[in-house]
Order: structure tokens, then C-alpha cells, then sequence
């Protein structure tokens, strides 16, 4: 692992790094599946609801596209507003923190200045910060759906490098993402560490945790 010493802000990303998206999104295909198969045989709503966790591709995919998708394949429909207004409810019902995430955050505030950036709508995003209760612990919250830019866009780490009045250097990013929590911070001259609890990439980046209290020793 590399070396910290330098480091004041520490970023986290929030889906499936702080709050267990897949968790959340499993709960939600199983309340839609129930929605729109009525009195369907439990066997199609369990393949509906599966086919809804591999279209939505933790989240990366367009969330019109992928209910659209599903319902055409299953021959239902419904419209994609009553989709997002039953994922905001699903995030409010379902979120759930990562382990070990509050313990985490508890223990780095009174080190570090802490703040979080996601990808996502802002509702959303806020129902399932709010949902974990972590949201007292950062000094910024940046979701991307309040700027014009998403990550991995150099900029947006930028921004919130300016916003927390430290260098990118200076900087520790933390998500679950490759591309988005590891590319994009290095590309804006951070420090990234991947959060990779089920081992999704193999080790293929040296600065690799699989649980969040790995976390807690190499900073503290």
C-alpha cells in the first residue's frame, strides 16, 4: 500500500462503498416484481426480478432502458416515473450500510476532513445518504446531479478538491469502481484505494481493500 502521510480529505464514494446498494437494489426488483406481476407464479416474479439486478448493472446502466427492457421481455406495462418514484421508496425502506461504515467515518472525523461524491439524481442519492445516516459526517457532499459533470470527469474531483480548500494531492479517494473511484481521482492527481469487497477485479490494482476496517488501519 502507498504511503498516506500527506493526506487531509478523504472521499468516499457512496454506492455499494458506504451504503450496500446491492442490497437495496435486490428488495426493489423484488417489490417491482410483485407491482407488476399481480398474481404471477412466484418462479416469474423471482426471473423477473433477476433480470431486473443484471439490466441495471449496479446502477450503470440507464435506468429508462433497463424498465423498459425488462417489461417488454415479460410482456407488462408501466411507465418509467412510477419506476423512479418506486426506487426512491425502495432507497428509503432499504438502504443499508456497508460494514463496518459508520465505525469508519467515526474514527477518521476527528483526522481527516471527510466528504463524499456520487454519481446519481440528487433525490435519490440523498434518500439513501439519509437512509444510512451517515450524512453528519461529511463537511461536503457533492452528488453529481447537481453539476454538469459526472465522474470519472476530471473535473468533478476537481471541484470538490476546490470545495474542501485542499490539493488533489492531498486527497485520498475510496470507492468500489474502477473507473469512476480509481482512474478518475488519479487522473485529477489523487490518491484512490479500491473498495473491493467481492473481489470483482481480482487484485488488479495494488491499492486494493476488501473490507472498510482495512481502511481504518492503513489511515490512522
Amino acid at each position: 500500500m502507498g504511503n498516506y502521510d500527506n493526506i487531509r480529505a478523504v472521499a468516499f464514494d457512496l454506492d455499494n462503498t458506504l451504503s450496500d446498494r446491492k442490497y437495496t437494489f435486490s428488495c426493489h426488483a423484488s417489490r417491482m416484481a410483485d407491482m407488476v406481476l399481480g398474481d404471477s407464479p412466484d418462479e416469474t416474479k423471482k426471473c423477473f426480478a433477476e433480470r431486473l439486478i443484471v439490466l441495471d448493472n449496479n446502477g450503470y446502466a440507464e435506468k429508462k432502458d433497463v424498465w423498459s427492457t425488462v417489461c417488454s421481455e415479460f410482456g407488462v406495462r408501466s411507465e418509467h416515473s412510477v419506476y423512479m418514484h418506486e426506487w426512491n421508496k425502495s432507497a428509503q425502506l432499504f438502504s443499508r450500510r456497508e460494514p463496518y461504515a459508520e465505525e469508519l467515518l467515526r474514527s477518521l472525523s476527528g483526522k481527516y476532513i471527510l466528504a463524499l461524491l456520487t454519481n446519481g439524481r440528487v433525490d435519490t442519492q440523498s434518500i439513501k445518504l439519509d437512509g444510512i445516516g451517515l450524512r453528519k459526517y461529511f463537511s461536503t457532499v457533492m452528488i453529481s446531479g447537481e453539476t454538469d459533470t459526472a465522474k470519472p470527469d476530471t473535473r468533478i474531483y476537481l471541484m470538490l478538491c476546490e470545495r474542501l480548500g485542499v490539493s488533489p494531492s492531498q486527497t485520498l479517494y475510496i470507492g468500489d469502481h474502477f473507473e469512476n473511484d480509481i482512474r478518475g481521482p488519479l487522473s485529477a492527481g489523487m490518491k484512490a484505494i479500491l473498495y473491493d469487497r467481492y473481489d470483482t477485479y481480482g487484485g488488479i490494482y495494488p491499492e486494493t481493500i476488501s473490507s472498510l476496517k482495512e481502511l481504518e488501519k492503513l489511515l490512522m
